[in-house]
């Protein structure tokens, strides 16, 4: 209507212009509306049946939030939960659209406005290697006897991948990374097979380094940790099915979440945001 091209086509590519940039932004925001809308219209229901969509890290879907779910599915059996797992910054990203209600992932060191962060548990990192490395012998090892090994990490942009880089650099050390991958899962059988070292949430190799399929690395002066958190829309809506799940987070992790996030009594609603 306003004459304004929205993209162009080169190729198989569509490329947006300026104005199809801003047309898509808030197609986006329309859409995260109509989510409200329909959480609102089911909240009024009460908890016998909907839905939450969750963003979750691979970590924490594995090793902290399966006690959580299965409270949850035994409290509230009627409402499905849809979990989304991916690396922060893109769970955050379909948040923003509207498309998931909450987000459980690393804490971002900086953290733009707009958003309320409730960590949930800090965890420590290791350095991570196959038990027949040579740095693998026992005793700790100067930062610098990491430099020239293949070091195998999650993709650029990770959270948890800025951690290990920034507290690398501190003690004048840049990692070689040989490869990038964004499941912790992936990263241990690659580091157990050799290819390279790495450095993973210890709760996440516990198991191997008990086993010995995986080796730990002392490293003199080097303490890394990540912080898990929740992470929501600040004016968002938080519907009725969501402070349920939070509710019953908060009983099975101990989190402390304020009153105005949980909703522990079946088909009672929680004041409107």
């Amino acid at each position: 209507e306003l004459g304004q091209r929205l993209y162009n086509i080169e190729g198989r590519t569509i490329l947006f212009t300026r104005a199809g940039e801003i047309a898509l932004r808030y197609a986006k925001r329309l859409s995260g509306l109509e989510t409200e809308l329909f959480q609102h219209m089911v909240d009024l229901t009460g908890l016998k049946r909907g839905r939450i969509s969750l963003g979750t890290i691979d970590a924490a879907s594995i090793y902290v939030l399966p006690e959580v779910f299965s409270r949850f599915r035994e409290r509230f059996p009627g409402i499905e939960v849809k979990l989304e797992i991916s690396s922060t910054m893109m769970l955050v990203q379909k948040m923003d659209s509207g498309q998931l209600d909450l987000v459980i992932g690393t804490i971002p060191e900086e953290a733009g406005d707009g958003y309320e962060i409730f960590p949930i548990y800090a965890e420590p990192l290791v350095v991570i290697a196959p038990p027949e490395h040579p740095l693998s012998a026992g005793g700790a090892v100067s930062a610098g006897s990491l430099s020239g090994y293949p070091f195998i990490s999650f993709h650029e942009g990770s959270i948890t991948r800025r951690i290990v880089e920034r507290a690398l650099a501190v003690k004048g050390v840049s990692p070689l990374i040989a490869m990038a991958i964004d499941s912790p899962e992936a990263i241990k059988h690659l580091v157990s097979s050799g290819l390279g070292l790495s450095a993973l949430p210890e709760r996440v190799v516990q198991g191997e380094l008990r086993s010995g399929s995986l080796a730990s690395i002392e490293v003199e002066g080097l303490r890394m940790e990540r912080r898990l958190g929740l992470i929501i829309r600040s004016e968002r809506y938080i519907s009725a099915t969501a402070r349920a799940f939070l509710g019953v987070m908060d009983e099975v992790m101990e989190v402390g979440l304020p009153p105005r996030l949980l909703q522990r009594e079946e088909g009672t609603r929680g004041p409107e945001r």
